[in-house]
């Protein structure tokens, strides 16, 4: 379990000059993802890069020059996700934890890490830049 995770972008945009960090969303994180079960959405969680294991090799490969001919692409080959998917989880985590705020603790500071998500999503999303959560031990 990580510490924090913080948003990285496939591309910079000039309008976001720092990236949000989610300490207690990273503290949170079972419950999180028991609440994104719950109500439908794509687990937080599952925006972690490297979250199935493969994607390590990949990294390495790539900043080794190594061609490996599609081996070795992680289990979902997906180490970007799109900005639309992790604001429909973002949203409904707010609305659930807004709609009960004792369903989990500290959702006062939750709900805040997620609208400073949210803001960046909502600018990657207008330029169609993908994005990914990274933990940072």
């Amino acid at each position: 379990m990580s510490d924090n995770y913080f948003i990285t972008l496939e591309h910079d945009l000039d309008e976001i000059d720092m990236m949000p960090s989610a300490k207690a969303l990273a503290k949170m994180m079972d419950k999180i993802d028991e609440i994104t079960d719950e109500i439908g959405v794509t687990r937080f969680s599952d925006f972690v890069a490297g979250s199935d294991g493969g994607d390590d090799l990949s990294e390495i490969a790539e900043q080794e020059g190594w061609d490996m001919g599609g081996f070795g692409a992680g289990g979902s080959g997906q180490e970007w996700f799109d900005a639309g998917d992790g604001l429909d989880t973002v949203r409904a985590l707010a609305g659930y934890i807004e709609s009960d705020p004792d369903s989990i603790k500290r959702a006062k500071t939750i709900l805040e890490e997620l609208k400073a998500f949210e803001k960046v999503l909502e600018a990657a999303l207008a330029h169609n830049v993908r994005f990914r959560l990274e933990a940072d031990d």
